[in-house]
């Protein structure tokens, strides 16, 4: 019973249709991205969602997150572990081809909310939940 239940769970799962596989396999690689159709398709549906739902820049109008420690840079999502400058970032992230999974961020089950140097901008990340309910 137990197996069936999953079984349908990830038929529904991957019933999706993923509107961001292309930057999904731009970063993780077309084979990860076979796989988790396949092993973890809900992973899969997260990632895509995160891409279209879970990531965001704003405004701290009211200074209600000043208390945060303020990123100096953004950790990018490579083996030299680099990273690029807030004002690189924000002219990035300002683009058409934008992709958040370039970056060292990832949904958590609680959300996240970074602070920029030098900026009232806020980097906001959403818990897996609110993601996966998009």
């Amino acid at each position: 019973m137990v197996m069936t239940f999953l079984a349908v769970m990830s038929f529904v799962t991957w019933g999706q249709e993923l509107v961001n596989e292309s930057k999904i396999v731009e970063i993780y690689g077309q084979e990860w991205v076979d796989s988790r159709k396949v092993v973890q398709p809900g992973m899969l549906v997260l990632v895509d969602k995160y891409v279209s739902h879970g990531f965001s820049v704003m405004d701290d109008l009211d200074g209600k997150f000043s208390m945060l420690e303020p990123l100096e840079m953004i950790p990018l999502r490579t083996e030299q572990m680099e990273s690029i400058s807030i004002e690189q970032f924000l002219l990035e992230y300002n683009s058409a081809d934008f992709n958040p999974l370039r970056y060292l961020f990832f949904p958590k089950v609680e959300g996240q909310v970074y602070r920029l140097t030098g900026t009232n901008k806020l980097i906001s990340i959403l818990s897996q939940d609110s993601i996966l309910s998009k």
